[in-house]
């Protein structure tokens, strides 16, 4: 039977002692007469003590991202048993494992600090006169002497076609009439597009990489609520609030988060893997890119194996509804980059 406490007479505070020393017998806050360590009734400690460095900077990092003990069980949890994280905070199962959002930011900001010491390949925009698409820039090992080298391979996305009857002015009447449009909503921003389309091809490619790079992490957060609204609606007969289906997105987009990091750590590249097939030259593909595929299978079938887990339903109907996630949501993705560098263009030219 727990001990019964007495109650505190009304003018306890007022005879409590004013120093600001810690109160003997009760809590320096409330000066409720506490047991053990910590007040019963505000929850402050009987035994303060002056922090040291190292308590601040735990506190610091802490705030930030998750380090306590549970963050282990948290990632085994997530990473063996898709959409158990999900089904067990629905349920109420929540003080075992970290919160969704700080496991969220947690591995978010591991893999965006891998990207910046690591250094990832990404494919880049390139202009030509005749054509446009991605350069790949890779290194990779000689098939001949097994020495490394940098290969560069151009996947080409469209190639221009040249009208000889057309005049220069012809060519450029649309961009008059889209600069004309933006002349009328903001003088700079037709200024901007017009010094942009004027600049050199190579210096095209240059302004639109570097905006690329830069708002790649932004739109990876930014597309996260989208996630969640294509669940509300893919399974909106299962009448689940919206806050439900972020829940399962934070905890999918921290798997993914968790696979991109192991996936940097290990040797094999398959962005370039797919540059290679795309150009059909799969002979530069090294058995490494070729072992990265398995990550990305498994983020396909653990999206269906989770979904299926949370919100019920047959395996057929699962798989449809991952590949229609990942295909709409990628797509989500580029849209919003492209706008987004579309908009950087109109304010910087």
């Amino acid at each position: 039977m727990p001990p019964v406490l007495d109650i505190v007479p009304p003018d306890l505070a007022a005879h409590a002692p004013q120093t600001g020393a810690p109160h003997p017998h009760g809590c320096p806050s409330c000066h409720f007469p506490a047991q053990g360590n910590f007040c019963s009734h505000c929850g402050e400690s009987t035994h303060p003590h002056p922090p040291s460095a190292g308590e601040f900077l735990h506190e610091f990092v802490g705030h930030y991202v998750a380090l306590e003990g549970k963050l282990w069980r948290t990632l085994r949890t997530l990473l063996l048993a898709p959409g158990r994280l999900t089904a067990d905070h629905l349920r109420g199962v929540r003080v075992p494992f970290v919160n969704p959002l700080r496991l969220y930011l947690t591995l978010s900001l591991i893999v965006f600090a891998l990207i910046k010491i690591i250094g990832v390949d990404l494919p880049q925009v390139f202009f030509k006169e005749d054509s446009y698409g991605l350069i790949y820039e890779h290194k990779t090992s000689d098939p001949a002497t097994g020495k490394p080298r940098n290969v560069a391979l151009y996947v080409t996305v469209a190639e221009a076609e040249s009208d000889k009857s057309e005049t220069d002015s012809e060519k450029f009447e649309p961009l008059k009439d889209a600069v004309a449009h933006l002349g009328r909503v903001n003088k700079k921003w037709a200024s901007n597009l017009q010094q942009f389309v004027a600049a050199p091809k190579e210096q095209q490619a240059a302004l639109l990489n570097q905006g690329f790079l830069s708002t790649v992490p932004y739109m990876l957060i930014g597309a996260l609520p989208l996630f969640a609204l294509y669940l509300k609606l893919i399974y909106w007969r299962t009448r689940r609030l919206y806050g439900e289906h972020l829940v399962f997105a934070l905890h999918y987009s921290a798997f993914v988060f968790l696979l991109a990091s192991a996936m940097m750590l290990i040797p094999g590249n398959v962005a370039w893997l797919i540059a290679a097939i795309y150009a059909r030259l799969s002979s530069l593909a090294e058995p490494w890119d070729w072992l990265q595929l398995l990550p990305v299978c498994w983020i396909v079938a653990y999206l269906a194996i989770a979904l299926r887990r949370v919100y019920g339903g047959s395996r057929p109907a699962a798989w449809v509804a991952a590949l229609v996630l990942l295909g709409v949501h990628m797509t989500a993705i580029l849209a919003l980059i492209a706008g987004a560098e579309f908009m950087a263009v109109l304010r910087h030219g």
